[in-house]
């Protein structure tokens, strides 16, 4: 019997192929990822064209970081509530704006207010997991989910290699042409390459207070967060925004939770399954997630000469790099498919243990440079595990409509411990140094690789109690009960 066609939530019959569909998904989820990669390797650069200290040339990455935690949840929410395609459209024409205003202002002034337009594209993720949901056959969903994921780790670190050419052969205008190129390819192929999805019926209303809650809230926490280390975690400043962004978010809470129609309605992420589900992403990025990309480029880039480094150049890394996302991103069907056959905690549990691996591989191998380049494929493939396993907890664990916003908490609260991680690593590196330099010692390395490693096997430890997909478990309940002579219809599906 043929499988009936996919609908969408509307109930609108899809006629698009699952392929094209899940191109579309990719290429929008590249726009995303590629602005977010690209401007690490032209931040030198910029403060030599404008004679601009590293102080202000950073707020380039903290503009769009601020930006996109916010509208990861007012985007996502915006897309369950008037139309996911509609809204994946809007945020990658903002993100083109952005990289106009960057290309036209001329100055690093521009870089920066374009960098924050740009941030819109924080919605791109959580919506596209949506749009996967919405717009494919249930059984497709685990693929996409796994390319999506693929896609964010393949155009990030491609991203970083392709604005190092560009800085050499050309200048910094075109990384943010090229940016700019990307969004609108990929706009006109969501467009054309998508179905359209009419709002669900008795559309809400949107939740402007809670919006506006949320928006102060979150940037003075993660601000205060990305300048402990400059300003010290002590300081006036850093203590000051960080108390005004957490009461911001407790006057948020208790409007959410009175609210009737909120922003993000949190008793879904009340639940076992969903609580567990955050906690052991948020650990995560705590850890690997969030800081192993600080210490992998930083043991090739060394000098040999010191007891860690293997002396590599900055393209000869980008290279390793870029190698080891093209291994994570074909990796990610596997992924998807390990989702989709035994639930999305399962291949969060194998995402979890491979950066177990990566770190023991580190300790045991920093010094060998084919080692180091399984350190970056293992991990590559890791990041595919895990980012195919923690959206398919929310596709297994929420209803439908609200998909987006609830993948969209996932990725603000990953982005936040992300940069917390960062700290802490920072302040390991720093504890000891070599003799006369500024580099760690090996035993600040370990320190840093026991603590991601502590936090792998945390996280571990968690899956484990994530529990079974709602359906598996009923499925389960159902055949023991056959097997104990009381069958249900269920148990002979």
């Amino acid at each position: 019997m043929a499988e009936p066609a996919p609908r969408t939530a509307a109930g609108t019959p899809v006629f698009r192929s699952p392929a094209v569909i899940i191109t579309a998904l990719v290429l929008a989820e590249s726009v995303s990822a590629f602005e977010a990669g690209t401007i690490f390797i032209a931040l030198p650069r910029f403060g030599e064209i404008f004679g601009s200290p590293a102080s202000t040339t950073g707020w380039a990455v903290t503009a769009f970081m601020l930006v996109a935690a916010t509208t990861a949840l007012v985007g996502g929410r915006l897309g369950d509530m008037y139309g996911r395609k509609k809204i994946l459209i809007v945020v990658m024409m903002i993100s083109v704006l952005g990289s106009l205003i960057s290309i036209f202002g001329d100055s690093m002034a521009a870089i920066i207010a374009g960098r924050g337009v740009q941030g819109a594209a924080g919605a791109i993720l959580p919506l596209c997991y949506g749009l996967a949901r919405e717009a494919l056959p249930e059984r497709k969903v685990p693929v996409a989910v796994g390319f999506i994921g693929g896609a964010a780790l393949l155009a990030g670190s491609g991203g970083s290699l392709i604005a190092g050419l560009l800085l050499d052969i050309a200048d910094w205008h075109m990384i943010f042409v090229l940016a700019a190129v990307l969004a609108v390819v990929a706009s006109l192929v969501v467009a054309v390459g998508l179905p359209g999805s009419p709002p669900p019926p008795g559309l809400p209303r949107f939740d402007y207070v809670g919006a506006l809650l949320l928006t102060p809230g979150l940037t003075a926490l993660l601000f205060g967060i990305t300048q402990g280390p400059a300003w010290g975690w002590t300081s006036a400043g850093v203590l000051g925004f960080l108390g005004v962004g957490l009461s911001i978010l407790a006057v948020w809470t208790g409007w959410e939770m009175r609210c009737r129609e909120p922003l993000v309605d949190l008793r879904v992420l009340a639940s076992k399954r969903m609580l567990l589900n955050l906690i052991a992403l948020s650990v995560l990025a705590l850890g690997p997630i969030g800081a192993l990309n600080v210490v992998t480029p930083m043991i090739l880039q060394s000098p040999a000469s010191l007891p860690v480094g293997l002396g590599m150049s900055a393209t000869a890394t980008g290279l390793v790099a870029g190698i080891a996302a093209l291994t994570g991103f074909a990796a990610s069907p596997i992924a998807g498919a390990v989702a989709g056959r035994w639930g999305g905690r399962t291949a969060f549990l194998l995402g979890a243990a491979l950066f177990a691996a990566t770190n023991l591989m580190i300790l045991l191998g920093h010094g060998s440079l084919p080692a180091m380049m399984g350190v970056f494929a293992v991990a590559a493939v890791a990041t595919a595990f895990v980012f195919a396993g923690y959206p398919k907890v929310v596709i297994e664990s929420v209803p439908e409509g609200v998909t987006s916003v609830t993948t969209g908490v996932l990725a603000t609260a990953r982005q936040a411990f992300s940069a917390v991680g960062v700290a802490i690593v920072s302040v390991m590196l720093s504890m000891h140094t070599v003799p006369e330099t500024t580099a760690p010692a090996l035993s600040s390395y370990n320190l840093a690789l026991g603590w991601f490693l502590l936090c792998s096997l945390i996280v571990a430890a968690l899956c484990l109690f994530i529990g079974r997909p709602p359906q598996q478990a009923s499925k389960a309940a159902d055949i023991t009960k056959g097997e104990e002579g009381t069958a249900t219809p269920a148990a002979y599906a």
